[in-house]
């Protein structure tokens, strides 16, 4: 065996030498530590990964055109924590990716460098264990609605419509470390026995990571606390994503609310989402056992 560690240079060749330096030193964060220019027909940028000594090469130049992009050929970042990511994700300025392989959606965030090949952010240090970054803490916000209004704004298109619920009901919420991450708002219905699930959002960049989950399990635990034999939840007719989480956690449908998202009630005119017109809300509900 080896006494002393190896040190790695990862080289890469691309057409687009800036735009590619400047995705991962101005985007992602590395240091670039040198460049050459001109050297047997080639330039190219060193660039440091932070705390590793580990080097990224970025070549362009030569007889060979740059390696074709797979979506399963990834760089996978370890960034810290969701602070990190999120500040990382801003600075790149793009649009998250599905990743090829699942394991990815629920660890991760994925995006594509200006040649396409991908980037995996993942916001837990490396441990070689198993992550812990999807353990929340989950409790009820007793603290001002305006603090999460951004959480809310994810769940509503409507901020005529927000502004006249915002303030109802109570509000569960969930941490990652000391940032709330997602949240439930739960009210009262007509009916004495049953809760309603008025809103729930989780940051985009930790969704598909359980988080979802364990807000409404403590929507449930909490609706059996207080004996209330079921739970009503509404989604858009159109947001089939939102259907198939419900339904994935035992809601089944009740009635379908015809043009409930128009102009008159503060959503925008022509308003879709995957492709398909905002008209109509599916009620659903769960029954407590």
């Amino acid at each position: 065996m080896r006494s002393r560690p190896i040190e790695i240079r990862v080289a890469r060749h691309t057409d687009r030498l800036d735009d590619v330096v400047a995705f991962y030193r101005d985007g992602i964060g590395l240091r670039e530590i040198g460049r050459f220019q001109g050297h047997d027909g080639y330039d190219g940028v060193f660039l440091e990964i932070p705390g590793t000594g580990t080097h990224l090469e970025l070549t362009r130049g030569g007889v060979h055109g740059p390696p074709v992009a797979h979506p399963e050929s990834l760089l996978v970042f370890y960034v810290g924590d969701i602070g990190a990511l999120r500040a990382t994700a801003e600075r790149l300025g793009t649009t998250p990716l599905p990743p090829a392989n699942p394991y990815w959606a629920s660890h991760g965030v994925t995006f594509a460098d200006p040649d396409g090949f991908r980037v995996v952010l993942v916001p837990e240090r490396w441990s070689g264990s198993k992550s812990d970054a999807t353990v929340v803490r989950v409790v009820e916000h007793h603290g001002p609605r305006s603090d999460l209004r951004w959480l809310f704004e994810l769940a509503e298109d409507s901020a005529v419509a927000l502004d006249g619920y915002i303030g109802a009901g109570r509000v569960l919420v969930a941490s990652h470390g000391e940032r709330i991450v997602a949240h439930l708002q739960i009210t009262e219905t007509a009916t004495a026995h049953e809760l309603e699930i008025k809103s729930l959002a989780v940051d985009p960049l930790l969704q598909r990571r359980g988080i979802g989950r364990a807000l409404i399990e403590a929507a449930i635990a909490l609706a059996r606390a207080e004996s209330r034999s079921s739970l009503l939840v509404s989604a858009a007719a159109a947001d089939v994503g939102n259907l198939r989480f419900y339904q994935r956690h035992g809601f089944r449908m009740r009635s379908v609310e015809r043009d409930a998202f128009t102009e008159a009630r503060g959503y925008e005119r022509d308003l879709a989402i995957n492709g398909i017109a905002l008209r109509d809300r599916v009620w659903l509900d769960r029954e407590i056992s």
